[in-house]
């Protein structure tokens, strides 16, 4: 799947919200994902307001979830295959998450090892891309995690990526924040706040 845009001139507001919408498709090695489980997944999650003015959202088939501060919503349509697929579009930010199985291919790699595959398919579909920069997570939530921030160019449009592998029970997590690179001084510390809300099993 590959997805072109044409530019003229400056790139219109449209142009650059949808690229930094879909580039996690071609970025994160799921697009071959897609349509194998749409239907089950959008039906899976579910919403629940909270007192404070946040959200959760969760994926009861994967039993993950995401606590969503004011302004963030679930665009599942843009990704169905995702496990959870949120952003807060006013401010181009977005976060994924996508879950891996230990029975498939994932389960004989440490989380090391999977965090190096899952970083190889981002390293190949970004230009001008710079060596991967770790953070100082190692867990999230009480889960083995190990977080990069990962920079380069979608189609000349400057991303920044924090890629965090998470090793669960059952799974290996991939907990994606994205966003441009222009924005991403502002939005940093708010994707974090909503990875950091990241609950799996």
């Amino acid at each position: 799947m590959v997805f072109t845009f044409k530019r003229q001139g400056m790139m219109g507001p449209w142009k650059k919200w949808l690229l930094v919408a879909v580039s996690a498709c071609l970025l994160l090695g799921a697009c071959d994902r897609f349509g194998e489980r749409t239907k089950d997944v959008i039906n899976a999650i579910s919403v629940q307001n909270l007192n404070n003015g946040q959200t959760r959202l969760t994926n009861e088939n994967s039993d993950v979830e995401l606590t969503l501060p004011n302004g963030w919503v679930d665009v599942q349509n843009l990704r169905p295959d995702a496990d959870l697929y949120v952003a807060h579009e006013d401010r181009t930010m977005y976060v994924m998450v996508l879950s891996d199985p230990k029975r498939s291919e994932v389960g004989t790699f440490s989380l090391a090892n999977n965090s190096d595959q899952y970083l190889s398919f981002l390293d190949r579909g970004l230009t001008q891309e710079q060596a991967e920069v770790p953070t100082t997570m190692t867990s999230l939530n009480g889960l083995n995690a190990l977080q990069y921030e990962v920079r380069g160019r979608v189609d000349n449009l400057p991303i920044v990526y924090l890629h965090t592998t998470v090793e669960g029970n059952e799974n290996y997590y991939q907990v994606v924040g994205w966003t441009t690179v222009e924005k991403y001084g502002a939005a940093k510390e708010e994707l974090q706040t909503v990875i950091q809300s990241f609950r799996g099993t």
